[in-house]
């Protein structure tokens, strides 16, 4: 991606409200996010939506993975998930997507996966070697969860 246009300003999200919370290695660990953030995401121009930034989209979500941002999710630490989810969406919208994406398609994985699955599947994503992807859609629902009927059953 191209670097950000000079002068863009980047808001990133005030711990303060929400202090009462947070044990202090989450604030630790959201420190470290928001300099990550700036540092490698702010800078990023804002993407098309084309397969240049769907392309771009693996780089970014390698370095989120080598940063170890993904490691909330394999921890089930969802107070580190919201505040990564804060962060990156302050400054990016696909990378927040990205990492939003990641916890979708390996939460399943991770909570009913079996072994192989796992092996074949987990390491990658957290590490942002693999992309993850979920979907859902219903002819009378489209992407309305609440909409959706489809039930499953062992056959």
């Amino acid at each position: 991606m191209p670097p950000r246009a000079k002068g863009c300003r980047v808001m990133i999200p005030d711990l303060e409200p929400i202090r009462a919370f947070l044990e202090d290695a989450h604030v630790a660990f959201a420190e470290s996010l928001v300099a990550f953030v700036q540092r490698e995401i702010a800078p990023l121009a804002p993407p098309a939506d084309d397969a240049a930034a769907r392309r771009d989209a693996r780089a970014l979500l390698a370095k989120l993975g080598a940063g170890g941002w993904f490691d909330p999710i394999a921890r089930l630490n969802w107070r580190e998930c919201c505040l990564v989810r804060e962060a990156l969406g302050a400054v990016s919208p696909l990378a927040d997507a990205v990492f939003a994406l990641q916890g979708l398609a390996a939460l399943p994985i991770m909570l009913a996966g079996n072994a192989v699955m796992r092996e074949r599947w987990l390491d990658d994503a957290m590490a942002g070697r693999a992309m993850g992807a979920f979907a859902m859609t219903e002819a009378e629902a489209g992407s309305d969860v609440a909409a959706i009927a489809t039930t499953a059953r062992r056959d």
